[in-house]
């Protein structure tokens, strides 16, 4: 009986150690906040430049019916300044929310927010308001 329950064990013991190696280990990232950071990023040209290409860019619809409204986006800057996890918080219809995601992730790259001299994710927040047709 002994000898049973110690092959019991060893296969027990070989199944969980083939599990432990065979998982992936995801490193979590922090995302800082706007507030929180000692740098900020920034947009090539600065935020009034962002707010130019954001409407140079931003394809408003051209249904009569659109009645006009805001959308709210969040995105992440990630550390090489590319646009990543765009999220819609506010959406007016018409396909705004999926316009203010392609023109976010198709944007420049900004230069990314530091940390004590390391390039760090930032969450960035945006409402960008549509006037009626």
């Amino acid at each position: 009986m002994k000898i049973i329950y110690t092959v019991l064990f060893c296969c027990v013991t070989l199944f969980v150690k083939a599990q432990e190696t065979n998982q992936t280990t995801e490193i979590i990232e922090s995302t800082y906040s706007l507030a929180s950071l000692e740098v900020k990023p920034e947009f090539p040209g600065g935020i009034s430049e962002f707010y130019k290409y954001i409407g140079q860019n931003f394809k408003a619809p051209k249904d009569k019916k659109f009645p006009g409204g805001r959308v709210i986006v969040s995105f992440v800057i990630e550390k090489d300044g590319s646009v990543t996890e765009v999220k819609i918080l506010k959406d007016c219809g018409f396909g705004t929310a999926e316009e203010a995601k392609r023109v976010l992730l198709n944007c420049p790259k900004w230069k990314p927010a530091t940390q004590k001299n390391v390039p760090v994710r930032c969450q960035f927040g945006l409402p960008i308001a549509l006037a009626a047709n």
